[in-house]
């Protein structure tokens, strides 16, 4: 078996969140049970600044989008075992420093960029194909969701076994919408351009191409699949949704244990392991040290490392540490930036408790680590959470959970109010900040009687989220169309 993956991002090249963490672990734990992986990526200037061995092919390629034709070329990195095709055109992408954004908008010839990588990547497979094809395309979020419908309606796969598709949710909220007067761009028939297929409450939308024309799709957990065929999650597309619900799965994402471990982690303070959790004593002092707090080992010290965002339920932090903070040995510290506002909140409640707050507005990759090590607790009240990775990381960090019950937190996460013997963390099941704040009650409670605490800290340091069990099941959603 043969797969071709199409992302637009891919840890270690380039990165801005969590896809690049999928497409960056999921090729090489598919090589254990598949013959061959390769992905197709755009080139960016990152990729092309950093240390990676990159070579030219000898693949050149011209694609016509709208009035316009465009030159394209192809660069390859092979990665223990993986082919990464790197899709080029100078102007689209390696001028460009940033991927997506410039100055917090939206680059505005973001629709030309990914349409030509899509065609761009299909253009080079039929070059390739003169020696090898594939049996699998895998698809991830709006940016190759056009690639399941070119391959449908494909001259080149008319007179050959047309490969199974499979489109990736990462985020439903995040769909490629843009004005229907740049259709054309597409290089579709006008029929395409309706409500029945890429029209979308007025906009052109790319999501839509995957959703409808993907033999099967997926999305990053079990509870968020059932999530977004829901009208309050379903960002305006659950109805279809809710049609291809027989070939819609939900896979968690995996951890990928050989960087997120306390015991070999080079940023911590001192390792640490399930059999001695000495180590994570002194992570927590750093810590505190760190952010000019108390050292103070009877004070329960949570954590939040995120996205400063409306979707990740900052306002409940926020409002439930000015309540909690006057009345409980309590201290909080954040790794995070985005919303303006939110920043300036937090940093307002810095000064105003200084002995109980720190905040570091930015991001480091070493600080998210000591974070997830030197804490007691880790705060994820997501409003909603298609998957999650910080809770994944916090259980093996022996650092326990409190979060919202959705998406994939509530697949990741055993309330232990409700199963003391088995819990693994506190979950609270209403989006308020009264839920939020009981949540973190209870773990103050718990936090007082060590042992126990110990023994729910230990349980979730057993828990595996490998990337092998979900390797697995995307071979299963494979195997459906492979005869």
């Amino acid at each position: 078996m043969r797969v071709a993956l199409f992302a637009s991002e891919m840890d270690p090249y380039v990165k801005t969140g969590g896809l690049a963490d999928v497409v960056g672990s999921l090729p090489k734990e598919l090589l254990s049970y598949i013959n061959n992986v390769d992905v197709f990526l755009p080139f960016y200037r990152d990729i092309e600044r950093g240390n990676f061995q990159v070579t030219k092919t000898k693949i050149e390629f011209k694609l016509k989008l709208g009035s316009k034709t465009l030159n394209g070329q192809v660069y390859k990195i092979e990665d223990r075992g993986v082919s990464v095709y790197l899709i080029d055109n100078y102007h689209l992408f390696r001028k460009r420093s940033d991927l997506y954004v410039r100055g917090g908008k939206d680059y505005p010839d973001n629709l030309e960029r990914f349409v030509f990588f899509c065609k761009g990547a299909l253009a080079v497979i039929e070059q390739l194909s003169l020696e090898q094809s594939y049996d699998i395309f895998h698809c991830h979020d709006w940016q190759t969701a056009l690639i399941p419908l070119y391959t449908q309606i494909s001259d080149f796969y008319k007179n050959r076994n047309r490969p199974m598709t499979v489109y990736t949710i990462h985020n439903l909220a995040y769909q490629g919408k843009f004005p229907k007067s740049k259709f054309p761009i597409l290089q579709l028939p006008r029929k395409y351009l309706s409500p029945n297929y890429l029209e979308s409450w007025g906009k052109l939308n790319l999501m839509k191409a995957g959703l409808k024309f993907a033999d099967e799709l997926t999305t990053v957990s079990p509870t968020y699949a059932k999530e977004i065929q829901t009208k309050e999650l379903g960002a305006g597309l659950h109805d279809i949704l809710t049609t291809r619900k027989k070939n819609l799965t939900g896979i968690l994402n995996g951890v990928d244990y050989s960087i997120w471990n306390p015991e070999k982690s080079s940023h911590l303070a001192a390792n640490y392991s399930l059999a001695d959790t000495s180590g994570k004593v002194e992570c927590k002092k750093f810590i505190q040290k760190y952010f000019s707090l108390p050292v103070e080992s009877d004070v329960l010290l949570t954590g939040l490392v995120s996205r400063l965002a409306w979707q990740k339920g900052m306002n409940l932090v926020i409002a439930a540490l000015k309540d909690l903070l006057p009345e409980h040995q309590l201290q909080f510290v954040l790794l995070g930036s985005g919303d303006t506002k939110l920043e300036e909140e937090f940093l307002d409640l810095r000064k105003r408790f200084p002995n109980q707050i720190g905040v570091k507005i930015g991001f480091s990759q070493a600080l998210a680590h000591q974070i997830e090590a030197g804490i007691d607790a880790f705060l994820m009240p997501s409003r909603y959470e298609p998957c999650g990775l910080n809770d994944k990381y916090s259980l093996r960090y022996g650092s326990v959970p409190i979060v919202h019950h959705t998406g994939g937190l509530a697949d990741s996460v055993i309330d232990y109010q409700t199963h003391p013997i088995r819990g693994t963390g506190f979950i609270f099941y209403e989006f308020t900040v009264e839920s939020f704040k009981e949540a973190m009650i209870n773990a103050l409670k718990i936090f007082q009687r060590k042992s126990e605490w110990a023994e729910l800290m230990k349980r979730g340091m057993k828990q595996d989220f490998s990337w092998s069990k979900s390797a697995e099941q995307y071979i299963e959603v494979y195997k459906r169309h492979i005869k």
